[in-house]
């Protein structure tokens, strides 16, 4: 096992892979809204919406009408809550959130069925709720610099996942190789253990 956790430590700078995990080669050709207020004027016809960096304090509502969307990048804004409404984006496919100020994420993001990507690095987030198991098209997990130091219980019955980034994390040597022991085919990107107890 200590073979195992070696070659998964990445001894490499962080900010070679922090934010280039996601794989979203699906919706390259795609033409994103990167405006709300254009985005609300063809509310039906929105596939890919991208808000980075625009300042947002909060989860625009007026996405929870785009019901087509399957693609939203809200990252580098300045957001602390998801909206319960998020479960009205049955469509979506790729969530990104990553650098923000979250700190909770809430159960219904679970209905989310058809989510394969969910990026929710560099935010303040301590754990992940349980049933994590109904996102049964996951593929990869970005908790990048995040708190979260403890998986939900039910994640390795999520057999479409494939990535799941936690560099960043403080993990002692024993969590992490409960970790690998848990999700033997998934690939984890982890830092070097830390020598702590929680």
């Amino acid at each position: 096992m200590i073979k195992t956790l070696v070659v998964f430590f990445l001894f490499v700078s962080l900010n070679t892979f922090s934010q280039k995990l996601y794989s979203d080669s699906a919706y390259k050709r795609v033409v994103p809204y990167n405006n709300l207020f254009d985005a609300i004027s063809d509310t039906g016809s929105v596939i890919k919406l991208i808000l980075k960096k625009k300042k947002l304090l909060s989860f625009p509502r007026e996405i929870f009408n785009m019901i087509e969307l399957e693609y939203l990048d809200l990252s580098k804004n300045k957001i602390d809550s998801i909206p319960e409404e998020i479960e009205n984006l049955k469509n979506l496919r790729v969530l990104i959130l990553s650098k923000n100020k979250l700190k909770k994420i809430p159960a219904e993001l679970y209905k989310l069925k058809k989510l394969k990507i969910l990026d929710l690095s560099s935010n303040d987030i301590s754990k992940l709720p349980k049933g994590i198991k109904d996102l049964n098209q996951l593929e990869e997990l970005n908790l990048w610099n995040t708190s979260v130091d403890n998986l939900p219980i039910d994640i390795d019955k999520v057999n479409t996942l494939r990535l799941v980034d936690m560099r960043g994390v403080l993990l002692s040597f024993e969590i992490q190789e409960e970790l690998l022991e848990t999700l033997p085919k998934v690939k984890l990107f982890l830092s070097p253990p830390c020598n702590c107890s929680f």
